[in-house]
């Protein structure tokens, strides 16, 4: 029998497993601030989140040979490791694509209803992978000036770092990395202070990613970061200079969590040749539960659906709980926050088939790209 250990937070974990596993399994939950080494003595397969740190130290004494993060990133797993054990290791890249699209998309829909942005003005995208590629679609669509950079790319549209920081708005979407061709540690940096001058910056890829020294030292960026350095320990200095500061939940909407869920079951059971012939329908769409005059009435005032993105995740009702957290209980309070996130569906969940219906004038474009991403 394969024996499974899994973070208890990785939702519908065990029906996700059944639906891939042909041998015989089983599933026991763990904590993520309580798992030791002793706990995975006798654990074929480990299933985790970006919270446990996956090393030498966890896993030496283990007979560990399957590793499976629910994640995008990989920064909590030593493959160094991993590959030398001969412990095979999988993640889940762009699971929440979508999710972190909708996060970015609300934060452009809150600068706009402040006056701060608007749809005539510039956005930079910093790494073209599934997340970067998704806002350039979508921004398209809504006839915003879009550029994009990737240097591991070779794509005639994309443009250099230069183009991107003369940008209004810049959002950043890459792995956080210290070796390489191109290292991303202090990727934006006080280098750059004087051209990110009366800018906007969204980072939800890492802290590190943008020197905290940088924003702390700026009067006049207009910072939204959902990550932060020393999580779950952030600096609250960083934390109420931000414009928006969210507690590292821009993935963490309903199908980011399972569709990672997903993606590690399914490699799980391929890492123990039982993976079962199976086919993943697509899930149907819901109808927009909001109200469709709302995203009309926005698409007139502001050229932008603010209610497609606000109306499932409300940013500065969020930013405003967690600035508000006691300096004495910040590890807690911030897992508490994350933990007790609202549920919430991406924004490409939702079928909007009745909008042209409303106003025959509304640019359908962007509710086309919707359904085509």
């Amino acid at each position: 029998m394969i024996k499974i250990a899994s973070d208890s937070q990785i939702p519908h974990i065990e029906q996700k497993l059944s639906e891939f596993f042909t041998d015989e399994y089983s599933l026991k939950y763990f904590e993520f601030e309580q798992l030791t080494s002793n706990d995975l003595r006798d654990v074929d397969a480990l299933l985790v989140r970006s919270l446990v740190h996956v090393n030498k130290e966890l896993c030496n004494d283990s007979q560990i040979k399957f590793v499976g993060s629910a994640t995008a990133g990989i920064n909590h797993l030593d493959t160094q490791y991993l590959d030398y054990q001969n412990i095979s290791w999988s993640h889940a890249p762009g699971c929440n694509a979508s999710s972190v699209t909708h996060y970015v998309m609300a934060a452009l829909g809150e600068l706009i209803q402040e006056g701060l942005f608007n749809v005539r003005q510039s956005v930079g995208i910093i790494g073209y992978g599934n997340i970067g590629k998704m806002l350039y679609q979508l921004l398209s669509a809504l006839n915003i000036q879009v550029y994009a950079c990737d240097p591991f790319l070779k794509d005639n549209h994309l443009v250099n770092m230069e183009k991107i920081l003369e940008c209004d708005l810049i959002t950043i979407h890459v792995p956080y990395s210290l070796e390489g061709a191109h290292p991303t540690s202090d990727l934006i940096n006080q280098s750059h202070t004087s051209i990110l001058k009366d800018k906007i910056l969204i980072n939800t890829s890492r802290g590190g990613i943008v020197s905290e020294e940088l924003v702390a030292e700026s009067q006049d960026l207009i910072y939204v970061a959902d990550v932060w350095l020393d999580e779950p320990i952030p600096s609250i200095t960083t934390v109420k200079k931000a414009f928006i500061s969210t507690p590292h939940i821009a993935g963490y909407s309903i199908e980011g969590k399972l569709n990672g869920s997903t993606m590690i079951a399914r490699e799980c059971a391929r890492a123990f040749n039982c993976l079962k012939e199976s086919s993943l329908a697509k899930d149907d769409l819901i109808d927009w539960p909001h109200g469709l005059k709302n995203i009309v009435r926005d698409m007139h005032g502001y050229g932008f659906p603010v209610a497609v993105f606000k109306s499932e995740l409300d940013l500065q009702g969020i930013s405003d709980n967690f600035k508000s957290i006691s300096p004495n209980k910040l590890a807690d309070e911030f897992k508490s926050l994350r933990t007790n996130h609202p549920r919430r569906n991406d924004f490409n969940k939702y079928s909007y088939k009745n909008l042209i219906a409303l106003d025959e004038s509304i640019n359908i474009d962007f509710f086309n790209a919707i359904q085509n991403l």
